[in-house]
């Protein structure tokens, strides 16, 4: 069992997303480069060690959903913004919460959001997804299906299904995804949930398909 799933498993709660991304990483999956920084100068010096625009996120064991609870910030593009930022994602530990600092990733410009995720079938079990990401996961959920192990042709099969798999393929002067790319993540996806079977739940969502390779914006992993 990997250390960080042992333990959120003792502590009763879902990784951290700076333990996710290790996680990934520690998989042979690529993750941007990111910085955690409990203080308003360790987070400035992170914006500078990563450059400009970066998001902001918050860290904290009882805030799973950041978006909704006002905990990440996108497109800071200076120190100022990135001050006022910080206060505000450390203030949301003032009702009670735990708050253990911030995430800083660079801010990625896309122009697609796609989603990968898996969860435990009681028939099947371990079940890997892909499908249109962001906002458009609730509300076309045009969402593909496959059973880990996934192959390269499995999950090629599964990019491939999804009715908006159009937007990967370049069209009006759009460079196309990296097809390789998105194969490899969901196979190396099922890989890592079928060893870690303490995983109940997990979900990259958004991550953006680039021309070479692909940017994972958010993971939230259960156990």
């Amino acid at each position: 069992m990997h250390p960080f799933i042992e333990k959120a498993k003792t502590e009763g709660r879902a990784l951290l997303e700076i333990e996710a991304l290790s996680l990934l990483k520690d998989y042979g999956i690529s993750v941007p480069e990111h910085r955690f920084a409990q203080g308003r100068e360790e987070a400035l010096e992170a914006c500078q060690a990563l450059g400009w625009p970066v998001v902001m996120k918050v860290v904290s064991p009882d805030i799973l959903h950041k978006t909704e609870a006002g905990g990440v910030v996108l497109n800071l593009t200076n120190k100022r913004e990135v001050i006022k930022a910080f206060s505000r994602l450390m203030a949301l530990g003032n009702g009670g919460r735990r708050v253990l600092g911030v995430l800083v990733m660079p801010f990625q410009a896309h122009e697609v959001e796609l989603s990968a995720g898996m969860f435990r079938d009681a028939q099947f079990g371990p079940v890997v997804t892909f499908g249109l990401g962001g906002i458009w996961i609730e509300v076309l959920r045009d969402i593909s299906y496959g059973i880990a192990p996934l192959s390269s042709h499995e999950a090629e099969e599964m990019i491939a299904s999804i009715r908006g798999h159009a937007v990967l393929e370049g069209k009006r002067g759009k460079r196309p995804a990296d097809r390789e790319a998105l194969r490899d993540l969901l196979v190396r996806l099922s890989r890592l949930v079928m060893t870690e079977e303490a995983i109940q739940e997990m979900d990259l969502n958004p991550f953006f398909p680039l021309e070479k390779g692909v940017f994972i914006a958010d993971v939230r992993v259960i156990v």
